[in-house]
């Protein structure tokens, strides 16, 4: 049985890294004829593993090392809203309890303010009495 018809086709993206396509997935296709004279399609589809090494639907580019997650994998920085991987977030507490998802650049940006907001007050304390924001005023 020859085949009458084949169909490759290749989802890639260009990789940062390496400046090559990486293959996110591909599908063929075979229409042969059958010694009966019926045509007969046989097909394959391969799926490969994000950088994330999960096999769900992409959802999006790394704006730091440009690798490619899945929808649960990928984020966004909570202040700057660059999307992030998980290798590059950094969860910070906030209040409420939530994880905010922050990137190198905000993360160190924030802990600097909060340094020099924790320096001033200790700095000032002993002429002024600050209250904190969790106390209840009564």
């Amino acid at each position: 049985m020859k085949p009458i018809r084949i169909k490759e086709q290749y989802e890639v993206t260009d990789d940062p890294a390496t400046g090559h396509e990486r293959i996110l997935g591909s599908t063929y296709e075979e229409d042969i004829l059958s010694d009966r004279g019926s045509i007969n399609t046989l097909g394959k589809v391969t799926h490969y593993a994000l950088h994330c090494g999960c096999y769900d639907e992409i959802g999006g580019r790394c704006y730091e090392c440009g690798a490619i997650s899945c929808v649960k994998c990928h984020g966004r920085c909570a202040v700057c809203s660059c999307p992030i991987c998980q290798a590059h977030s950094i969860f910070v507490p906030s209040e409420g309890g939530r994880q905010l998802k922050l990137c190198r650049q905000c993360y160190d940006k924030t802990v600097r303010r909060r340094r020099i907001v924790g320096v001033t007050r200790f700095l000032l304390s002993p002429f002024i009495r600050f209250e904190r924001r969790h106390e209840n005023r009564t």
